[in-house]
């Protein structure tokens, strides 16, 4: 009867001492892993097999707060990843794929509102961009495609009337700009080529009376 509790007893002993930061004969990363700051708290827990990274690793602030969790998956290729304010607050999610930002990352305030929304893709942003007043209400919708400002940009007041309107062509403004008043009506329109005003830019008062004309050489 003593056998089976000493084993017992020894078990968590085992557990407490099991190797940590190994590499095996071929130089490659396996088990436990952790590294600490400069002034002795933990910086990051995590495992590694062959050398890939498998499983949740949880990285702490030199303070001793946790900072993020990234979940390993595709043979270490990606990473679920949350990242926390010091008090606990959610700060950011999304995904990392080959150590670069893919998908949709979110960011969020200290009061956990939705502040900014984008889209990646290999590390570039690609797709729409979204940015939030502190309240919750969205400012801005911006598209892009490889890095590159590609196609709509609108910005809103609270209310969700349009401040302004227009659109990208491969990182230049081309197009027709239209900037509003709060209360809907146009307060000046014109029209861009190459990020440069040209043609006749018109401006207008708040009760929407026609009130000057520029006009842009080519």
């Amino acid at each position: 009867m003593k056998k089976p509790l000493f084993f017992l007893l020894l078990i968590p002993f085992l557990a407490f001492n099991q190797t940590i930061n190994e590499v095996d004969a071929n130089g490659l990363k396996q088990g436990v892993w952790k590294k600490n700051h400069a002034n002795g708290n933990l910086r990051y827990y995590g495992q590694f097999q062959d050398d890939k990274p498998y499983g949740i690793f949880q990285y702490y602030y030199s303070s001793g707060e946790l900072q993020a969790k990234k979940e390993f998956f595709h043979n270490g290729l990606a990473a679920a990843t949350h990242i926390y304010y010091k008090k606990g607050m959610l700060k950011a999610s999304g995904l990392y794929v080959n150590q670069m930002k893919d998908s949709t990352w979110n960011y969020f305030n200290e009061d956990e509102i939705l502040i900014l929304s984008e889209q990646y893709k290999g590390g570039n942003l690609h797709g729409k961009t979204k940015t939030f007043y502190e309240e919750g209400e969205l400012y801005e919708v911006k598209s892009w495609q490889e890095g590159v400002e590609f196609g709509i940009w609108k910005q809103f007041y609270k209310s969700g009337q349009l401040i302004m309107s227009t659109t990208y062509e491969n990182g230049k403004l081309n197009n027709s700009y239209i900037y509003y008043y709060p209360s809907g009506k146009i307060d000046f329109k014109g029209s861009y080529k190459d990020n440069s005003r040209i043609g006749e830019w018109i401006y207008f008062s708040k009760e929407g009376v026609q009130d000057t004309i520029i006009n842009y050489n080519e």
